[in-house]
């Protein structure tokens, strides 16, 4: 079948959160005659990006950035970027991309279809303080005013966010969809026969916000009880993120027995095979990846009651769900699952069907191209 040639400027904040989440879904995009230009801060993967088969453009983009000045001219470059290339379809993932988008979106013409990807609401409005509450109003403020209503399509990872946004009244007369997360190659992301050298794994960015405190504690209420867990924390601080974790008290966490850390790796597949359980005591998730993975790999989970987290882990079925911010709810999830080896077994089996059924790459893909080349 012959596509009619389209062109997605695909905007997201970092080259790394596109290698590691979105680069397989938009290569489908490629296959279809879509020609795909990446807009991004690019840090050491354009090489990569590029050989996949993606056009790339760099933006100094800043997540963590405050001022205005360089919020204005960023936007700016932005814009011209977009005129320059005409694009069809704008794609923009997270929140400070998607504003960027939804200004400029009233200087583009009416045809260009604009999807905006709401990928988790994040420390923004996880954390409550006085500064994050005002900027926190401010950027709705910002939405509500300058979203395009006509040809744009809002897409949620999960309902706890769209309701969020249809509460601050952000959705009124705006198309809006579901699609759970980024999709995972379960060809690739499979279970294996090999030794368990782990007994859990914490694969993600290293944030506060992930639950990384109630980690600490949880392992040392199981010390007390002379519990010793082979621990494998993966990942990197994210320097970008106000509830990054500092490199020296990982470095001093990984000084304990039977406890490791190792920076990302482009590979997670191997350490997830060598993993018992995998763990995410996050405060708020678009649709955790990491869950995911360690399912489609046959892990039991054990993940926090909340968005993003309970549509990957359902309790009693391939995982445990415990509450926010409880490191005592955790260390006993862990506990149960370790000692009760044909309930962590069956918890995999039902984990690797869950991914296969709802969150394959094929899946996402798939839905994703419909939007792309709904002329609607």
């Amino acid at each position: 079948m012959r596509f009619k040639k389209y062109k997605l400027l695909y905007f997201v904040s970092e080259d790394e959160y596109f290698i590691s989440h979105k680069i397989e879904q938009v290569q489908d995009a490629i296959k279809k005659n879509i020609d795909v230009l990446v807009v991004t801060k690019f840090k050491k993967k354009e090489k990569q990006i590029l050989n996949a088969g993606f056009k790339t453009k760099h933006l100094d983009f800043d997540r963590k950035s405050l001022n205005p000045v360089k919020e204005f001219l960023c936007i700016l470059k932005l814009a011209v970027i977009i005129f320059k290339y005409k694009p069809n379809i704008i794609q923009a993932n997270a929140l400070k991309p998607i504003l960027y988008i939804s200004l400029i979106s009233y200087f583009l013409s009416k045809k260009t279809k604009i999807i905006l990807c709401v990928v988790g609401l994040g420390y923004l409005f996880i954390e409550k303080n006085k500064k994050n509450f005002l900027i926190k109003n401010i950027y709705l403020l910002l939405m509500k005013f300058t979203l395009r209503k006509k040809n744009s399509v809002f897409v949620f990872q999960n309902n706890d966010d769209k309701k969020f946004f249809m509460n601050k009244n952000l959705l009124r007369n705006v198309d809006f969809k579901i699609i759970k997360g980024s999709g995972v190659n379960v060809n690739k992301f499979c279970g294996k026969k090999v030794k368990k050298i782990y007994d859990i794994i914490f694969h993600s960015r290293l944030l506060y916000d992930k639950g990384f405190n109630e980690i600490i504690e949880a392992l040392e209420i199981l010390r007390k009880k002379k519990i010793y867990l082979k621990t494998l924390i993966l990942g990197d601080p994210d320097k970008s993120n106000r509830s990054s974790i500092d490199k020296s008290i990982l470095i001093s966490m990984a000084k304990k027995k039977n406890c490791r850390w190792i920076n990302k790796v482009d590979n997670v597949i191997p350490y997830l095979q060598k993993s018992k359980i995998s763990i995410l005591p996050s405060y708020r998730e678009g649709l955790p990846k990491s869950l995911l993975e360690a399912a489609s790999c046959k892990l039991p989970l054990v993940a926090t009651d909340v968005p993003g987290c309970r549509d990957v882990c359902k309790d009693n079925i391939n995982g445990i769900l415990i509450p926010k911010k409880n490191s005592k709810s955790l260390s006993k999830a862990i506990e149960k699952l370790l000692k009760n080896e044909s309930l962590m077994l069956k918890y995999g089996e039902n984990g690797r069907k869950l991914v296969k059924e709802n969150f394959s790459l094929k899946t996402i893909s798939d839905l994703f191209m419909r939007i792309y080349l709904d002329d609607n």
